[in-house]
Parts: C-alpha cells; sequence; structure tokens
C-alpha cells in the first residue's frame, strides 16, 4: 500500500516546522514569502494537494468566478450555467452562481474579499449600474447581453434581431398578414431588460419592412394573471393568424390560451417560440422556433473573461451569435389565402 503523505512530511521535506506547513495551508501572512514558495513547490512535487488549492496559494487568487443571474426577468437557464460551468472545470476554475439581488457593497465585497477573480453579468439592462461600477473600479467582468453603451466591454450575446427578422419574413412567405408579437414586458423596477428591448425593437422594424399592423402584447410573470391577460389578446384580435413568441416561458402560456380558444395550431393558427429543441421537437405539432445558442453563450463569456484574468485578452470582444430558425410543423400557410409577396 502506498503510503499517503501527510503534513509532517511537507514540514520534514522543506525543513519548517508543521505549525509554519498548517499556516501556509491556511493562506496565514505571517509567514516569509520565500519559505512560502519553497512550502508549497514540495506540496506540488510530493502531490500533496489537489492542483486547483496550491495554484490558489500560490497566485493568491481565488480561481473562481462567479455569474450574476438576478431574477428580475427570467428564472436561470440551465443550459447558460452547465455550458459556464464546464468551461470553467476545462480552464481549472470554479463556477459559482449568485441568483440574488445584489446592491454595490454585496457586488465589490465578491472581489474584495476574494470569493471570485471576475464576475459574468447577466440579465444585462440598458443602463446596467453593476457595468457602470465594475468598470469605474477596474474590475474584471463579461457581460452576457449588452447595454446601451458598450464601448470598451466585452459580452456576448445572440442576435434576437435576426431571429425576429427570420421569423416574420417566414411567416409572411405562407401568407401571414396578421401576426401578433407576445415577449415579456421589457422595463421592470425601472429599469429597461437589453435582450426584451432588442427584440421590441426588432420587432417595430419588421413591421415597418413588411408593412404589416402591429400588435404586440406584453406578459409579467411576476404579476400573474398571464392566461386572463392572452385571453383578452385573442379575443381582442381574432383575425390573428399567426403569434411568434421570443421568451421561452411564453410557449405554452400560448399554447394553454389557444387550446381554451378552440384554435388548432397549424390550422388555425401558426406559431414561432423561442424553445428548446428537445422539447420542441416533443410538442404537438412539433414548434417552429428560434435557436437560443445558450451553450455556446455561456462557454464564449467563460473564455472571454478567463483571457482577462490570465492577461490574454488584447482588446474587448463582442461577440453577436446568430439565433437560427428552426422549422417545423407549427407553421403553415394561410388557410384558403396566396402566399403575399414580400415587400423589398
Amino acid at each position: 500500500m502506498v503510503k499517503k503523505t501527510t503534513i509532517v512530511d511537507i514540514a520534514s521535506a522543506a525543513g519548517v516546522s508543521v505549525s509554519t506547513v498548517s499556516r501556509i495551508l491556511n493562506n496565514k501572512p505571517d509567514v516569509a514569502e520565500a519559505t512560502r514558495q519553497r512550502v508549497l513547490q514540495v506540496i506540488e512535487d510530493l502531490r500533496f494537494a489537489p492542483q486547483a488549492p496550491w495554484q490558489q496559494l500560490r497566485s493568491g487568487r481565488s480561481r473562481v468566478i462567479a455569474l450574476h443571474f438576478p431574477q428580475d426577468f427570467n428564472p436561470p437557464s440551465t443550459d447558460i450555467i452547465t455550458a459556464a460551468a464546464l468551461q470553467c472545470e476545462r480552464a481549472g476554475y470554479s463556477l459559482n452562481l449568485v441568483v440574488s439581488s445584489l446592491d454595490e457593497s454585496d457586488l465589490l465585497a465578491i472581489y474584495r474579499s476574494g470569493q471570485a477573480d471576475g464576475m459574468i453579468l447577466m440579465e444585462t439592462v440598458t443602463a446596467d449600474w453593476r457595468v457602470n461600477l465594475l468598470r469605474q473600479q477596474g474590475y474584471p467582468f463579461v457581460m452576457i447581453g449588452r447595454c446601451a453603451d458598450n464601448a470598451g466591454l466585452s459580452y456576448v450575446d445572440v442576435d434576437i434581431a435576426g431571429g425576429v427578422s427570420a421569423a416574420f419574413r417566414h411567416l409572411v412567405e405562407l401568407g401571414h398578414r396578421k401576426i401578433g408579437f407576445v415577449t415579456i414586458e421589457p422595463t421592470a423596477k425601472h429599469q429597461q431588460y437589453g435582450y426584451a428591448t432588442w427584440a421590441l425593437h426588432a420587432y417595430e422594424q419588421t413591421c415597418a419592412q413588411f408593412g404589416l399592423e402591429p400588435c404586440w402584447q406584453p406578459l409579467d410573470f411576476k404579476l400573474g394573471h398571464v392566461q386572463d391577460i392572452l385571453a383578452r389578446f385573442l379575443a381582442t384580435h381574432p383575425q390573428l393568424t399567426a403569434i411568434v413568441t421570443t421568451q421561452y416561458m411564453s410557449v405554452p402560456e400560448i399554447l394553454k390560451a389557444l387550446k381554451v380558444r378552440g384554435l388548432c395550431v397549424p390550422d388555425d393558427i401558426s406559431i414561432v417560440g423561442l424553445i428548446d429543441d428537445v422539447i420542441a421537437e416533443l410538442l404537438t405539432p412539433p414548434l417552429t422556433s428560434i435557436r437560443l445558442p445558450a451553450s455556446s453563450m455561456g462557454a464564449e463569456a467563460v473564455r472571454l473573461l478567463i483571457d482577462q484574468l490570465e492577461g490574454n485578452e488584447r482588446e474587448p470582444e463582442q461577440i453577436l451569435l446568430p439565433a437560427e430558425l428552426c422549422i417545423r410543423g407549427s407553421t403553415a400557410p394561410v388557410r384558403n389565402m396566396t402566399a403575399s409577396r414580400i415587400p423589398q
């Protein structure tokens, strides 16, 4: 049996006392730097500690990345979180998910107390106080999403404008002219949520491009009564032949409201929604969807942040990933209509 290395072995090999090794392992400051480095080298040589802990001791860094995903607009995306965690592990970092709301003191304490070396910000709003504070303080961070002013900042975002345009073009090609748009309310707590804001702007531009009458219904899932709101929306706009939504939480609610009203998809009304491919294929009929590149967003955000932390970033990177339209069975030509020519 191979004898397990102990703290006594480390002390003997380094020529120091057991208490000195203990102080170094607990990252106490009262040890000469030359002694600290000699002991850490012995720890590495004898493989006494896992690689990550001794690297943290040697560098003075936590090798932890915090991902702040406040619950102001959406529940956390498991695909983004999983991809980010995997990318962290591959690079020798750990991921810490923070979902509570933070104030300025809380946010700065994460850095100053050594809880994390850098942060990924999610649910970014157009004028985000977190971005302004961290930029002023010079702390490393990356956004998933983007602000109105992104000068000098690194981010990963989805081209939701391209996704909205592709969805409407597809429906217009099928002859639809009465198309509803359902999103979450872009404004909450006097803040404008970037993703929903860009989606709404894209919708307005698309209506102008194709000569469509705007028909938008915002939802606020925190306030509830979603089914009542959708029922009134459908009753007020009985001529709708299609609906597009850019929030996956809206998809089941819309399908439920259509069923209550006795409308069949796609015979009576076509649906395009943002939803996971696996779930989209399980629905009946399978849902035509705007594919959110969630895994790529999580992995790329971690890569950008680690480049900052390890001094590999030459200049800020701004990555806009495509939102691909996946055509399935929930969209069909308007009944008894010839597809209209798309306005140029």
